[in-house]
């Protein structure tokens, strides 16, 4: 099953959960500092108003209650308006009224209330007492019974304090329970976290590297040139499911590249071979004809120095004739060998020079006229006016030319014409060499600028044919291509460019 996500995906979500979970972490520790934040609230909102106010009634009561015993022991007249008549006392009784919170303060505070009605009365009274300095009918009654209830209202206070104390205790003990919750929530998150991203760090680094290492295994095992390739499993729909698909494609290429360097190579074998038949061929051929006028030229030269002075005139002419045929023949099997040389000569290409192509032409010409007059055949040569010079191997691009003009007068007949032009087209110097001979059959065109190639009558041409092959190799080594077009009974044309750069 193939996975939906990119690498790039993949990482992100390694990223995002962790976040994820840490946010939480943070959400949870937030509400449970507000929790915690509320508790201490609650606990100063609810009970610390009330003891405070439980407090300042006690302090009161308890200074009113001194005042009225040092009275009683000390004399009147020593502390005279000294007595809080109840004014602020009823202020924080209102506050704990407000501020009630716990089961059973408020009905401590409504006996509060009572009994503030009879202590303010009471004290009323002693305060009254105490200003005018009378000594009123029943007044140690009246001492004895705000001594009592003022006893009785302080542990009424105390017991207030008390619940309120005890409701503060117990929120500490909550705020303390919060804490420890949010405490192991943290620390249980952060565990389950550190789990996570290690677990899913492990999964997805194993889901990255194992379809890398099959495919780090599947390509050691691949050898070049061996024309067997692989064809990997795409099980990811990411990036390395990508690189096996291209490495896959680039198997199907090396496939078909395998196969055509096997078929080159073939043919390259099977060409090698054919030229070697056709040099194996042509050594003996070579040999033959070296043989046959080697053995008249022997015979005539024999005959000459032997019985010259014997033989009538018109025989020594016609063996005059016949030597001078068979030396011709044997110059000519002779420049066949040095073809050969020249043609293994042909690897490294030439120095070029610039050269002007008209004077080339001239040069070229110079051996070659006397064959001409003797054939009577008409030479024209026709070069385009000004132009420049081109860079050229001067050592091998004259045998082109010599070559083609040669070619065309050995098969040209008496009385023929032979025409070589040169122009200049764009960026091609275009050379056309065209004779009006015999022509070459039709079968022999596409291989004639092979090697060892025969394309007429050995009897007539006295050739077994290296040239053409070397005047292609030169061409190809200048940049250009040359082409023949013939036509048996009206002559041959050889057409070749190179570049003016």
């Amino acid at each position: 099953m193939k996975t939906q996500f990119s690498i790039k995906t993949k990482i992100f979500l390694v990223i995002l959960a962790p976040s994820l979970l840490l946010l939480l972490v943070i959400y949870l520790d937030y509400r449970n500092l507000n929790a915690l934040g509320r508790s201490a609230e609650l606990i100063l909102s609810k009970n610390y108003k009330s003891i405070r106010a439980a407090q300042q009634i006690r302090q009161l009561i308890e200074e009113n209650r001194n005042t009225v015993i040092l009275d009683v022991f000390l004399g009147r007249k020593v502390f005279p308006k000294k007595l809080q008549l109840g004014g602020d006392i009823l202020k924080f009784l209102n506050v704990c009224k407000d501020n009630i919170t716990e089961i059973g303060e408020k009905h401590i505070i409504d006996k509060l209330f009572k009994k503030y009605s009879e202590y303010q009365a009471l004290l009323s009274t002693l305060s009254e007492n105490i200003e005018n300095q009378n000594d009123l009918p029943g007044s140690s009654q009246r001492y004895y019974n705000f001594i009592s209830l003022t006893s009785s209202f302080i542990s009424d206070i105390n017991e207030l304090v008390l619940i309120n104390e005890k409701a503060m205790e117990e929120a500490e003990q909550d705020t303390k329970r919060i804490a420890s919750k949010a405490l192991m929530y943290s620390i249980g998150l952060l565990i389950i976290t550190i789990i996570f991203i290690a677990f899913f760090s492990h999964m997805l680094s194993d889901r990255l590297s194992r379809p890398l290492t099959r495919l780090a295994r599947i390509l050691s095992g691949v050898k070049e040139g061996s024309g067997q390739y692989p064809q990997i499993p795409v099980t990811t729909n990411d990036e390395i499911g990508f690189l096996t698909s291209e490495f896959n494609r680039l198997f199907d290429r090396l496939k078909v590249y395998d196969q055509l360097s096997q078929d080159k190579l073939t043919a390259e074998k099977l060409k090698v071979r054919q030229a070697e038949e056709a040099k194996a061929r042509f050594i003996a051929d070579l040999s033959h004809q070296l043989k046959t006028p080697m053995t008249s030229l022997s015979m005539s030269v024999g005959m000459l120095t032997e019985k010259m002075d014997q033989m009538p005139p018109d025989t020594v002419k016609k063996l005059l004739e016949t030597t001078k045929e068979d030396s011709a023949r044997l110059a000519v099997l002779i420049n066949e060998l040095v073809d050969i040389t020249r043609l293994d000569g042909m690897k490294k290409p030439g120095t070029r020079e610039l050269l002007n192509i008209e004077n080339i032409l001239h040069e070229c010409l110079s051996p070659l006229l006397s064959q001409a007059e003797e054939k009577k055949i008409h030479l024209n040569i026709d070069v385009a006016p000004g132009l420049p010079a081109i860079a050229i191997d001067s050592l091998r691009f004259p045998w082109v030319i010599m070559n083609l003009l040669g070619n065309a007068i050995r098969y040209t007949d008496h009385s023929g014409q032979i025409t070589f032009q040169v122009r200049k087209q764009e960026d091609r110097y275009y050379f056309i060499c065209s004779d009006t001979g015999a022509g070459i059959e039709e079968k022999y065109l596409p291989k004639i600028f092979e090697r060892f190639t025969q394309f007429s009558e050995r009897e007539k041409s006295g050739t077994i044919g290296l040239g053409l092959a070397i005047v292609k190799e030169v061409v190809e080594q200048h940049g250009g291509s040359i082409r023949v077009d013939s036509k048996i009974g009206h002559g041959t044309t050889f057409t070749f460019w190179i570049p003016a750069n």
